[in-house]
């Protein structure tokens, strides 16, 4: 049996700088960057935009 964490939804500005994150759009992980940057953690150090509101999820 294989156990998954939990993941919980919340806004990409609730989470902290340098906080990892699932993207439910992109379905990859990432790194908060700044207020509106991420970067990836597969595909490198490439930064992705983010908006306030995006909805993303953290595993718990």
């Amino acid at each position: 049996m294989t156990s998954h964490p939990t993941r919980h939804r919340l806004k990409f500005a609730d989470i902290a700088l340098c906080q990892r994150f699932y993207d439910p759009i992109s379905a990859e992980y990432f790194v908060k960057q700044s207020d509106g940057m991420a970067a990836m953690i597969t595909g490198g150090t490439v930064p992705d935009e983010f908006e306030a509101d995006d909805i993303i999820g953290i595993d718990k």
